[in-house]
């Protein structure tokens, strides 16, 4: 999990199948501090973020759980086209 500020969104024409209808945002992450990494990640917009607004993002099959949370069957919600989303909003600092 990062923590970083929402910078912009992902506009495409054609969508894999699997998130169709998602909206995609370009995150940058910070360090412990705060202090901008360099590193951008795009991920899914869950929590309808805005631009400037710092959130944290989950990556792997703990943002599989937030964009299908208790997903049940066989496979679980391994077939979730997702590897990372937003999983909160952040209000302030500590």
């Amino acid at each position: 999990m990062i923590r970083g500020t929402l910078i912009g969104q992902v506009w495409a024409t054609r969508q894999a199948p699997g998130i169709q209808g998602r909206k995609l945002v370009l995150v940058a992450a910070r360090d412990g501090a705060g202090a901008p990494t360099g590193r951008v990640v795009v991920a899914i917009d869950t929590l309808d973020a805005a631009a400037g607004q710092d959130v944290t993002v989950a990556f792997g099959s703990a943002a599989r759980n937030v964009v299908a949370p208790g997903a049940t069957g066989g496979e679980g919600n391994r077939g979730v086209l997702c590897d990372a989303a937003i999983a909160a909003l952040v209000e302030g600092t500590a």
